[in-house]
């Protein structure tokens, strides 16, 4: 008896102290437990929606993402929701994002459960092509969004009859503010119109005369990066009484370079006309296009005509002669009743 008393005594004296690891499981820490994916990049002005399973929320008070945008100081709080499709969810709203990005971490009165304040998770911004193709067009004007510009034209389309005259002259100014986005342009302007036309084909009939003064404002649309959209709306006088008349045209590519583009005209009592343009930037720094139009401008009355209107190609050419400064011109050839005439066209557009 004593014998086995004293082995085990011996065997305790060896064994030592019991170890950590010998010790009971310690308890889970008090609090939720979350399970987040966060995202690595989100839209420019898009909402960055954080989504979570979140085990035990009720035991944890101000679950939250705090949030604020790369460069800034103060955090904002995006508290986290119960979704009605299951599981949870924090909304950082879009106007904070900015074009930096945001950073945050998720945390609640136990502690921190995703990242934090001083290693937050950073969240870029990835551009929408329509801000990178915003960026492209301000770059290549310099930065510069603004444009006035004259341009003036004119054909003289002849008769078969020598002394009847059939001619325009139309010049316009305006204003032009370019945005760059899916509203590429607003412009505003004013015209006028001075042409005589023949009353029939007879030398002996006196002929028309043809006037208006005209204002008008229209807008540029980008439907596409290579699909513009142009429309126009004119009010005026002519030689008639009140005018009224629109435009539009459908550009296929980039405006400033190659490119294919058709449209037409009504304008009160010039009536109409319309157009197909195909555009070539293959020698710069010349831009040149050629152009077919139908028209019946000035306001032909012709009635053993054809649509009572003339047909003519323009050939144009537009250089930049400076940095800011862009010069046009442009000569045509066409015929309405008779055999083809010249006529010419040519502008000035500042950039500012």
């Amino acid at each position: 008896m004593r014998t086995s008393l004293l082995l085990v005594a011996i065997v305790l004296a060896h064994a030592g102290p019991a170890s950590a690891d010998d010790a009971a499981p310690a308890a889970p820490p008090a609090g939720a437990r979350l399970l987040h994916i966060p995202p690595g990049e989100v839209a420019a002005d898009e909402d960055v929606v954080l989504t979570a399973a979140i085990d035990g929320a009720w035991q944890e008070v101000d679950l939250a993402a705090r949030w604020r945008t790369i460069g800034a100081s103060a955090w904002e709080v995006a508290p986290f929701r119960a979704s009605s499709l299951g599981g949870w969810y924090a909304r950082i709203p879009g106007a904070g994002v900015g074009r930096r990005g945001v950073e945050y971490f998720i945390a609640g009165d136990q502690g921190m459960h995703f990242a934090s304040e001083a290693a937050p998770h950073a969240v870029s911004v990835v551009p929408r092509a329509l801000d990178q193709l915003a960026e492209l067009d301000l770059a290549r004007h310099g930065g510069r969004r603004d444009e006035i510009a004259l341009d003036v034209s004119g054909h003289e389309f002849g008769n078969r009859f020598g002394a009847l005259r059939d001619q325009y002259v139309r010049a316009e100014a305006h204003w032009t503010h370019q945005l760059y986005r899916a509203l590429y342009a607003t412009t505003f302007g004013f015209g006028a119109i001075e042409g005589i036309t023949p009353a029939v084909s007879d030398p002996m009939v006196p002929e028309l005369s043809r006037q208006a003064r005209y204002g008008f404002g229209g807008v540029r649309l980008r439907a596409h990066p290579a699909v513009f959209v142009d429309a126009r709306a004119a009010l005026g006088i002519s030689h008639e009484g009140f005018m009224g008349g629109i435009a539009g045209a459908v550009t296929l590519g980039r405006p400033w370079a190659t490119n294919v583009s058709f449209g037409g005209e009504y304008l009160g009592d010039f009536s109409g006309s319309a157009f197909i343009r195909l555009q070539w930037d293959t020698a710069p720094p010349l831009l040149m296009g050629a152009t077919l139009v139908r028209t019946n401008m000035p306001g032909a009355v012709l009635p053993n005509t054809i649509w009572r209107g003339g047909a003519l190609v323009r050939y144009d050419v537009a250089y930049r002669a400076r940095d800011q400064v862009t010069l046009r011109a442009a000569v045509s050839l066409g015929a309405r009743d008779g055999g083809p005439h010249l006529g010419g066209a040519f502008g000035i557009g500042y950039e500012f």
